[in-house]
């Protein structure tokens, strides 16, 4: 795995990228009565505030006249004398003197106030996090000659997943078409899907006309040629078998199964290789949509692949009206923080991404440098990180305000598979985390040698973060 680090630079600038495009491949065997196409150098997936009244006045007695004796002339006669009863005062009775009773005051003991019995509080460890079974291969094909990979998955609000991903239409055949299936949840956490639909294919005589992959779907208010979608996809195409210039387009559709309808004739982020420049021109691709406003703001991000070396892209977009799109400033992702498997800095391409609320996004991409036996365009493992710092308008997920946390790196060791690639997020109908216990990759698994593009299938895996 490890290479003189001249030899890892040099290869940088020419980084083949997986999506319709990386190194061309060895041609498939052709199953009988078709022709055969080359193989994309990499599987496309190079993806809460008293009044008072007057005074009373005692009444004074009135005088009685003087009473005068008439002259006495004849001896008075003499009366017994008339003995008046003598007087009698009733008796005064005063009123027995009663002694007011002696009230005394109550005797008021202050209260005795015990001080409160605090118990230490009782702190409960966290919930354990469950995690639902991994390592579990979605779906297969019913018949051989048949690759899947380069996912996005969507989560409804009633736990319903829709999964979009890189397929062959006939046996052997290397055009990359896009399907989708919807899968039904089990009770132990894992998913049943369903048959395959196939839901965007190559347009003749268009930018898209040889391959389109590398799907990335959300949900929101899209008005296009007069009418309103509900779901918008980003996706790869192309028109040559070479794996380069890829190009960004658009489709729209009014159900998680489509069909998609592609916007317009023209891609909306193009790429055309510069004739003075001998090197490998991969273009631009690998694309994934966040929403902003669970409407037509979305945060757009790409892998670009030129002269001046492989990076991912993250521009502000308002799809609103789609006859009239407007788009950001083109600004680079940060790699700060992110190691490649010899412990030095990597780039980024072949990223999807989620937001997770106030200014954290976590990234799934593959890590490298890849293995250098066969099929050495194509990543042997991949990583889950975590961002800890942007803006919200979008411009930065730059090198000077924001860094990545690697929370798991998942390879051979722990898949059991030889190469391990073309990863994505398991997210909710907007682009964010739908469980903020853990988070959902899925990703493709292939074996080595010539053929391993026919190996191509898709399992997913949990990683906790708590």
């Amino acid at each position: 795995m490890k290479r003189i680090l001249s030899l890892l630079l040099a290869a940088l600038l020419l980084f083949p990228l997986v999506s319709c495009g990386g190194a061309p491949a060895p041609a498939p065997e052709t199953a009988p009565g078709t022709s055969p196409e080359t193989v994309p150098e990499t599987a496309p997936s190079a993806p809460s505030s008293p009044g008072t009244g007057a005074p009373e006045t005692a009444a004074l007695p009135l005088p009685e006249p003087p009473v005068t004796a008439p002259p006495a002339t004849e001896p008075p006669a003499t009366e017994p004398p008339v003995t008046a009863p003598p007087e009698t005062e009733p008796p005064v009775t005063a009123p027995p003197e009663t002694e007011p009773p002696v009230t005394e005051p109550p005797v008021t003991q202050p209260p005795v106030t015990q001080p409160p019995v605090t118990q230490p509080p009782v702190t409960e460890a966290p919930a354990p996090v469950v995690l639902p079974p991994d390592g579990n291969l979605l779906f297969d094909n019913p018949s051989a000659g048949i690759y899947n990979y380069c996912p996005t998955v969507i989560e409804e609000p009633d736990g319903t997943r829709y999964i979009y991903y890189c397929t062959n239409k006939k046996s052997y055949n290397v055009t990359d078409y896009i399907g989708c299936r919807r899968g039904a949840p089990n009770a132990d956490g894992t998913y049943t899907y369903g048959e395959e639909t196939l839901v965007l294919s190559p347009t003749a005589g268009n930018w898209d006309a040889r391959h389109t992959c590398d799907p990335s779907v959300i949900r929101g208010v899209f008005r296009y040629g007069g009418e309103t979608y509900s779901y918008l996809m980003a996706y790869l195409g192309c028109t040559s078998s070479d794996n380069q210039e890829n190009k960004v387009g658009l489709a729209v559709a009014r159900t998680p199964t489509g069909p998609f309808l592609p916007v317009g004739d023209k891609p909306i982020v193009d790429f055309t290789k510069d004739p003075n420049v001998t090197s490998f021109q991969w273009g631009v691709g690998q694309p994934a949509l966040v929403s902003q406003d669970e409407a037509g703001k979305v945060w757009l991000f790409y892998t670009k692949g030129d002269k001046n070396g492989t990076r991912t892209i993250v521009r502000t977009c308002d799809f609103s009206d789609l006859g009239a799109p407007v788009f950001g400033t083109e600004m680079r992702v940060s790699v700060k923080g992110l190691k490649n498997l010899n412990g030095g800095t990597d780039i980024l391409n072949n990223a999807d991404f989620a937001y997770a609320g106030g200014t954290v996004f976590y990234s799934a991409s593959d890590c490298h440098p890849n293995p250098s036996d066969t099929p050495d365009y194509i990543a042997g493992s991949f990583r889950v990180t975590r961002l800890e710092r942007f803006t919200s308008g979008g411009v930065a997920f730059t090198d000077a305000n924001a860094s990545w946390t690697d929370l798991a790196t998942v390879g051979p060791q722990e898949t059991g598979f030889a190469r391990n690639h073309n990863v994505c997020l398991v997210r909710d109908e907007y682009g964010r985390l739908p469980d903020r216990d853990y988070l959902t990759v899925c990703y493709t698994v292939s074996v080595t040698g010539t053929k391993s593009l026919w190996s191509y299938r898709i399992y997913d895996c949990n990683v906790a973060l708590r």
